[in-house]
């Protein structure tokens, strides 16, 4: 839904954001070491959510945000993620589960793959694929580390969401709080032109099979930062068909 409300985060304003993100994760990644890559998208997402505290305290939704522990209605949506992230996201899973835990996770992100390959947005949330990230109870298993993507979503109409994802009802996805969204998506793109100025491959990636990618290859984030295409097979071909 379009934001027509009066608000300071102007196209310029959200420019500017980006801009000074990608100077300083500029920096980040062009360190030596193996941790360059999951702290610049560590950087990036606690940026993002400093950023829209901020807008939501300065510019409050209407409503409130609906979003909380538990609520997994959007969580059958295609997810995008920078290859930072994807790394990130994976060193934590390796970190957080138990071995017998990490290869049940890894079967279900590959069966995950499996059944969305190739659908596109709309597909994907009418086959109600749910993420392989969520617990028993619904909750977020790497809600610490998620993309700034997921971070980004505060929907203020909890009715909206199961129209839109559960019950399909809905064409249109339910109303958001604009501004926390728009300096979420600032801030990814200022970690996309970071990678962008160190010639590094920033083609969207499809979740489930960037996850895939990373579980499976310790090494992917530093090949990546080499300049590597190592996450080809998860480019999102519905966003980048090339």
């Amino acid at each position: 839904m379009p934001n027509t409300v009066k608000t300071r985060y102007s196209p310029a304003v959200l420019e500017g954001i980006a801009a000074g993100e990608r100077v300083v994760l500029r920096l980040t990644l062009a360190r030596g070491d193996l941790s360059a890559v999951s702290d610049a998208a560590a950087t990036a997402l606690a940026r993002a959510e400093e950023l829209m505290a901020v807008a939501r305290e300065r510019e409050p939704p209407i409503r409130p945000i609906a979003c909380k522990k538990g609520c997994s209605a959007c969580c059958v949506a295609k997810v995008l993620v920078s290859p930072a992230e994807a790394v990130r996201i994976a060193e934590y899973i390796k970190k957080k589960l138990s071995a017998a835990e990490l290869n049940a996770l890894i079967k279900s992100v590959e069966d995950a793959r499996a059944r969305s390959h190739g659908l596109t947005r709309k597909e994907r949330i009418q086959k109600a694929i749910a993420c392989p990230l969520l617990d028993s109870d619904g909750g977020c298993l790497v809600h610490e580390v998620r993309p700034i993507i997921c971070a980004g979503w505060n929907s203020i109409d909890k009715a909206g969401c199961d129209a839109h994802f559960i019950e399909h009802t809905a064409d249109m996805p339910p109303e958001m709080h604009p501004q926390s969204n728009e300096v979420a998506l600032a801030v990814l793109g200022g970690l996309i032109g970071a990678a962008i100025d160190r010639k590094l491959d920033t083609r969207p990636l499809e979740l489930h099979a960037a996850l895939q990618i990373a579980l499976g290859d310790e090494h992917c984030g530093e090949r990546w930062r080499r300049g590597e295409s190592v996450f080809e097979a998860a480019i999102d071909r519905e966003v980048s068909p090339y």
